[in-house]
């Protein structure tokens, strides 16, 4: 239906209700998606706390055997068979 050069649209119920659908269909996609994204972001946080912490647990290894050679040096040089 044209009036005075322009087209009218008559929204109907029915059209409604496919437009409430297809936002509603927008907003739960949007949802999951961010759902996710947040989750992965926690992931990926525990993930690098993970990887310091190993990195700590690294150096105090290091730092204890560093500490433990002066022992093993001991006992070699003092240990009379």
């Amino acid at each position: 239906m044209k009036e005075n050069g322009s087209i009218m649209f008559n929204f109907t119920a029915k059209d409604a209700i496919w437009l409430t659908g297809i936002v509603l269909s927008f907003g739960v996609t949007w949802g999951m998606w961010s759902e996710r994204l947040n989750a992965v972001e926690k992931k990926a946080d525990a993930v690098a706390q993970i990887q310091q912490d190993i990195a700590v647990i690294k150096t105090k290894i290091i730092q204890m055997e560093e500490n433990t050679e002066w022992i093993e040096e001991f006992l070699i040089k003092t240990l009379d068979y």
